[in-house]
């Protein structure tokens, strides 16, 4: 790799983070989730469970809560990638969009 693509890749990792940090904040405290979602996304605990709630509880509202998180960094990482040339690939960002999300998810359950 020459030393202008090694710039370039910074340049990309650099804006990228950028924009994923200021997402990050922008869909999980103010426009990505509902106090209702934050409010009922984790998962029952056992003594809840053992008293008949459904361990499926929370689902719903942790799903929602991903689903306009990752619309969020969507746009912002389309519109960052519109104005600026930096080095990506749809397939790199919709890999990235997913694999948060499951992570996302999974963690917001609070096993």
């Amino acid at each position: 790799m020459t030393s202008i693509e090694q710039i370039a890749t910074l340049a990309t990792f650099g804006a990228v983070w950028a924009v994923l940090s200021v997402g990050h904040n922008l869909a999980d405290h103010v426009i990505g989730q509902t106090d209702h979602q934050a409010a009922g996304k984790a998962a029952p605990s056992a003594a809840e469970v053992a008293d008949g709630v459904s361990p499926r509880r929370g689902w719903g509202a942790c799903l929602g809560h991903v689903a306009q998180y990752h619309l969020v960094m969507a746009v912002m990482l389309t519109l960052v990638w519109a104005v600026l040339p930096l080095r990506m690939s749809f397939t790199g960002l919709a890999a990235e969009l997913a694999v948060s999300a499951v992570t996302h998810a999974l963690f917001d359950r609070r096993w």
